[in-house]
C-alpha cells in the first residue's frame, strides 16, 4: 500500500527546512514582532487604536527593511518547486504497480477528514486531487457511504470499540467494600471497522481495510451507470437482506 502522508510531503517539499529558515530569520525581529502583536485595530475604542497606529509606526522600518529581502521572495518560490517534486515522486511510484505497457491504470481517489496520528494524517487533499488531475484521467465522484459500506455485500460496516469492563460485584462482596460500581468505558478503534454477516451461505466475520473498500466501491461508482441502492442517501439504514454487522472489542 502507498501512502503520502503530511510527514513525507513536508519532509519531501522542503516545507520543514523552510520552516527552520523562517524561524531563524524572524529571531532577529522577536522584538519587533512581539510589540506588534500586542496592539490590534479591532473594535470602536479610538485610544486602542491610537496606540496600534503608533507601535506600527515605530516598527514598520525595521520590519520593512527585513521582509523586502530577495530571500523572502525566493522561498515560496523554492517550495511550490519542492511540492511538485514531492507529488512527482509519489505519482511515479504508480508506474511500478503496472506488469506491462498493455495495461490501463486507474486510480480511485478519496479524500476524508480523520484524526491525526503520527505518520498516517493526509497529505493535503485539495492539492493532492489537483496534482493527481494533472496526470491522470479523473473523474470526480462525490459518493455516500463508500467507506461504510461492503464493497462486496453491500452490508453497513460498524465501527469496533474497545474498553474496559467494570469490576464484578461479586470480587467487591468477597472483600466486604461496597463502592458504586464505574461505568465501562469504551473508545472507538480509529480506522477499524468490521464485517459480520449471518447469511449462513455468505457467513463472514473479519476487519475490513477501510481504504482499500473505500477505493472498490468508488471504483463501481465509476464504471456503473446507475447508482449503487447501498451508496444512497434514502437507504441509509439499508443493508444486506439477512445479514447483521456489529461491533467487537
Amino acid at each position: 500500500m502507498l501512502r503520502f502522508s503530511t510527514a513525507r510531503f513536508n519532509r519531501e517539499s522542503g516545507m520543514i527546512g523552510a520552516l527552520r529558515q523562517t524561524e531563524a530569520w524572524n529571531s532577529r525581529l522577536k522584538e519587533h514582532l512581539e510589540a506588534v502583536s500586542k496592539v490590534t485595530s479591532c473594535g470602536a475604542d479610538f485610544r486602542t487604536y491610537l496606540e496600534f497606529m503608533e507601535t506600527h509606526a515605530a516598527h514598520d522600518e525595521d520590519l520593512w527593511k527585513e521582509y523586502i529581502k530577495p530571500r523572502w521572495v525566493r522561498l515560496p518560490m523554492d517550495l511550490y518547486g519542492g511540492e511538485q517534486r514531492a507529488f512527482a515522486n509519489f505519482f511515479n511510484e504508480f508506474c511500478a504497480l503496472k506488469e506491462g505497457k498493455s495495461q490501463r491504470l486507474v486510480i480511485a481517489y478519496g479524500a476524508g477528514s480523520s484524526l491525526p496520528e503520527n505518520g498516517s494524517t493526509p497529505a493535503p487533499s485539495t492539492q493532492a486531487f489537483i496534482e493527481c488531475a494533472k496526470r491522470f484521467v479523473t473523474v470526480v465522484i462525490v459518493e455516500f457511504r463508500t467507506t461504510c459500506v461492503h464493497h462486496e455485500l453491500g452490508c453497513t460496516l460498524q465501527k469496533v470499540r474497545m474498553g474496559t469492563q467494570p469490576p464484578s460485584s461479586s470480587g467487591k462482596e468477597n472483600h466486604g467494600e461496597r463502592t458504586e460500581q464505574p461505568m465501562p468505558q469504551r473508545a472507538l478503534v480509529r480506522g477499524l471497522l468490521l464485517l459480520d454477516t449471518t447469511v449462513s451461505a455468505m457467513k463472514r466475520r473479519e476487519f475490513v481495510n477501510r481504504d482499500f473498500n473505500a477505493a472498490m466501491n468508488i471504483r463501481r461508482c465509476a464504471l456503473l451507470k446507475t447508482r449503487l441502492p447501498e451508496l444512497t442517501r434514502a437507504n441509509f439504514e439499508g443493508s444486506f437482506p439477512g445479514s447483521t454487522c456489529a461491533g467487537g472489542n
